[in-house]
Parts: structure tokens; C-alpha cells; sequence
């Protein structure tokens, strides 16, 4: 079986095999590894690069794109809902943000910086009400837990209690919607 691949040299000690979002095989090696090594090593490997290639194809068929025109629509409401959801969260947990953008960010919901700046992707707003809820308090969770520690799932659990369901209804979704 030919399986078509990309290798990046770099200095590591160890082979990588990733296959990317559109199914592409990407081989990460040592910078000297002989190229039948690493052709060794894919051959090994292709009952793991097959399966996660048709996986990859799959969830690629059924990425939503939406059209101009809903992007658009969605980009509009975000600029209203969610710097209104975020104010009356803050407000209710005693916390201050110091800005709210909305981007066009496709593999985050959302993010909060260090300066408590937070940026939501216009694609909350393809999410349920609750979803959109847990983004937002999440985010501000953040204001006072900058990383994912169990401190900070204290503090999400402290406001949303079930915090827990709603983080694997969206897991789901993204299984379920992938976004493009």
C-alpha cells in the first residue's frame, strides 16, 4: 500500500505520523533518520494512517461552512449577545474584563488573555443557549484561574454546576458539527 506522506525534518529523537484535517499524512523525524526508516516505519504504521485518514475524510464531509450571508448574520447578533451575556455574568461572578472582541477564530470558542481581554468566535453563536453560557463563564473563570487547574474547575463548578455536562454536550456538538 502507497500511502502519499510529508516529512519534516527537525531535531527530535523520535518519528511523528499526524494526519491533519484534510487527511493529509504528515511525518515529523530526526534530521538524519535514513528515508528508509522512516518509509519502514509508515509501512508499520498504515493500518493506524488509513483508519485515521477516513475518519479525517469523514468529519471533513460533514464540516458546516456557512454562507456569506449567515456568517455575516451570525458576526452581527454575536456583537450584541454576547457582550450583553458576558456583562451580566461578570457582573453576577465580581469579575472585570477589559475588552470583549469577536473573531473569526475556527478552532476556539473563545480565549481570555492575560490583561483579561476576552475574544469569542462569531461560531458561538451556532451553539445552543447552555453552550453558549458555559463559553462565557468559562472565559471569565479565567479572570481568576488563568489555566485549566483543578482550581479552575472549582470555580466553573461554583457557578455552573453542571459545568461538566454542558463541556461534553459540546464536545459532542463538535463531533457532531465539525466547523470549517
Amino acid at each position: 500500500m502507497n500511502i502519499p506522506y510529508q516529512i519534516i525534518r527537525a531535531k527530535r529523537k523520535t518519528l511523528q505520523i499526524r494526519v491533519d484535517a484534510h487527511g493529509e499524512v504528515i511525518i515529523r523525524a530526526p534530521m538524519r533518520m535514513p528515508c528508509k526508516t522512516i518509509e519502514h516505519f509508515v509501512q508499520q504504521n498504515a493500518a493506524w494512517i488509513e483508519k485515521n485518514i477516513a475518519a479525517q475524510k469523514e468529519r471533513d464531509a460533514r464540516r458546516y461552512i456557512p454562507s456569506e450571508a449567515e456568517m455575516q448574520a451570525c458576526k452581527t447578533t454575536a456583537a450584541q449577545v454576547l457582550p450583553t451575556l458576558t456583562e451580566a455574568w461578570a457582573q453576577k461572578m465580581g469579575v472585570t474584563y477589559t475588552d470583549i472582541k469577536i473573531t473569526s477564530a475556527v478552532h476556539r470558542w473563545g480565549s481570555c488573555s492575560g490583561r483579561n481581554s476576552i475574544c469569542y468566535s462569531w461560531r458561538v453563536m451556532l451553539l445552543p443557549a447552555p453552550l453558549r453560557e458555559y463559553i462565557v463563564v468559562h472565559e471569565l473563570c479565567h479572570i481568576r484561574q488563568k489555566n485549566h487547574s483543578a482550581a479552575f474547575y472549582a470555580e466553573m463548578g461554583k457557578w455552573l454546576p453542571d459545568y461538566a455536562t454542558r463541556r461534553k454536550a459540546l464536545r459532542a456538538f463538535e463531533t457532531a458539527h465539525p466547523l470549517g
